[in-house]
């Protein structure tokens, strides 16, 4: 699934349900909170709608006030992600990332849980 914009300007992410249906499950660890590579970010945890998009209003004044913090480099909450295979599918944090991106951060404080399958 290639990731990008998917129909009415809607950002696309994989669906980390369908990623991981049917696959045994090794083990599962908190590996605290880091800086991770926001292209590595592809997938969301119970967000995802048909077409495996999600739904961020970027004219929301929520919208706007995290990306105005993000470009006068305020500290922001870190978001939260499920890291599985070296991707990432957010938990915790849509309007952050698409902020991050659209200002162009490189990476995003995150608290990780790493999920490793058989």
């Amino acid at each position: 699934m290639l990731r990008g914009w998917g129909l009415f300007g809607k950002p696309r992410y994989k669906s980390f349900d369908e990623e991981v249906v049917g696959r045994k499950l090794k083990s599962s660890s908190y590996r605290g909170t880091m800086p991770i590579d926001v292209n590595k970010i592809v997938g969301s945890v119970n967000r995802c709608q048909q077409n495996n998009t999600i739904s961020i209003n970027k004219n929301s004044q929520r919208y706007k006030g995290i990306k105005e913090s993000m470009e006068r480099m305020y500290l922001i909450p870190p978001i939260k992600v499920y890291n599985v295979e070296d991707e990432y599918y957010i938990l915790d944090g849509h309007h952050r990332v698409e902020a991050g991106k659209e200002v162009g951060r490189a990476f995003l404080d995150a608290e990780v849980v790493e999920y490793k399958y058989h």
